[in-house]
């Protein structure tokens, strides 16, 4: 589909700015837009607040799950090592 990562970059970034304006204007420019032409556009503002606060405690909490796994082995209380 692409032929170099130059043009993956570029659709990325693209995509990555749009996805960006589309939220800002969702969270920042909606409440202060009262024409009912543009609101079908966006969900619940509820909804604005609730996404990122998910997929950041999501986010945090496998950061912590993969800590404790990768740290575990060297927290062992319970270690059998001759002592010479």
């Amino acid at each position: 589909m692409f032929d170099s990562d130059h043009q993956k970059g570029k659709v990325i970034l693209i995509l990555a700015f749009v996805l960006f304006l589309y939220y800002t204007i969702w969270v920042l420019g909606l409440p202060f837009i009262d024409d009912d032409r543009f609101r079908f556009l966006f969900y619940s503002h509820d909804l604005a607040l609730m996404v990122p606060a998910s997929l950041g405690l999501i986010f945090i909490g496998g950061l912590i799950l993969f800590t404790i796994y990768h740290v575990k082995p060297y927290l062992s209380l319970h270690k059998t090592e001759k002592m010479e």
